[in-house]
């Protein structure tokens, strides 16, 4: 793929269901270090799904993140609907069903200003003569807020820094999900790159997930304890992780 350029990587008429997604990426150089031209490919290629010749894509996410690790970078996990596969997770592959009525349309863009990305791709689907009614389409929204809100840690000891403060109204909260109308919620990646510089213990975890169900207003029908445990995690864990529903692809470290 060029830069710019945009390929067809799927366009199945009829009705039917894709059930598996491979795909491997690489940029011109072979190589994603510091100093690399563009080491941050995989954020620069989208991936972008249509059902039933739709207009605006369902699925419209940045290669990596779509297949579980954040910025720009790959790392060795399986879960059941995702997995990165070795060598140090540059094989990608999902398997959740997308069932379609009336064609399906599957792109890969590149937004790269330089170089080219060596691209292979394999996508398994189904054809049936019609679909049952009812049956959901899959979708996927990728957003970034860069900052997030954040308050200044003054004369606040790290403690009451780290862990204190309340939030019982939303406010400042940083959306993963904003969908409309009905649906079945599936479940999220999230990544997160601490800006705190200190040499002092740094837990960035603490923010409570909030679900809010048609158009509920607080409290939300869902409230958790932080963030580590909404992904079945617990005590600020460094340690990379997977398991079939969960798990930490990037562990971090002390800061």
């Amino acid at each position: 793929m060029e830069p710019g350029e945009t390929a067809t990587l799927a366009d199945v008429f009829g009705a039917g269901c894709v059930n598996h997604i491979w795909i491997t990426a690489a940029n011109e150089k072979m190589e994603r270090t510091p100093d690399a031209l563009e080491p941050d490919f995989l954020r620069k290629v989208l991936l972008r799904m249509y059902w039933d010749g739709e207009e605006k894509p369902s699925v419209i996410v940045p290669l990596g993140d779509f297949f579980g690790t954040g910025h720009a970078r790959t790392a060795n996990f399986a879960s059941l609907p995702i997995q990165m596969s070795p060598k140090d997770g540059k094989s990608f592959n999902c398997f959740f069903h997308m069932p379609f009525s009336n064609g399906a349309r599957i792109e890969a863009v590149s937004e790269m200003e330089h170089e080219n990305v060596f691209f292979y791709y394999y996508i398994e689907y189904e054809e049936f003569d019609e679909l049952e009614e009812g049956l959901g389409r899959f979708h996927a929204q990728w957003r970034r807020q860069n900052p997030t809100d954040g308050v200044t840690e003054g004369d606040q000891s790290n403690e009451t820094f780290l862990f204190g403060g309340e939030n019982i109204g939303g406010e400042g909260n940083y959306v993963i999900l904003d969908a409309e109308g009905r649906g079945h919620y599936i479940g999220c990646v999230l990544n997160v790159h601490n800006l705190r510089d200190t040499q002092r213990w740094n837990w960035y975890g603490e923010g409570d997930d909030m679900i809010f169900i048609d158009g509920e207003e607080w409290p939300p029908t869902l409230h958790g304890t932080g963030t580590e445990d909404y992904f079945n995690t617990a005590w600020c864990p460094q340690q990379e992780y997977s398991a079939p529903y969960h798990g930490i692809t990037l562990g971090g470290g002390d800061n």
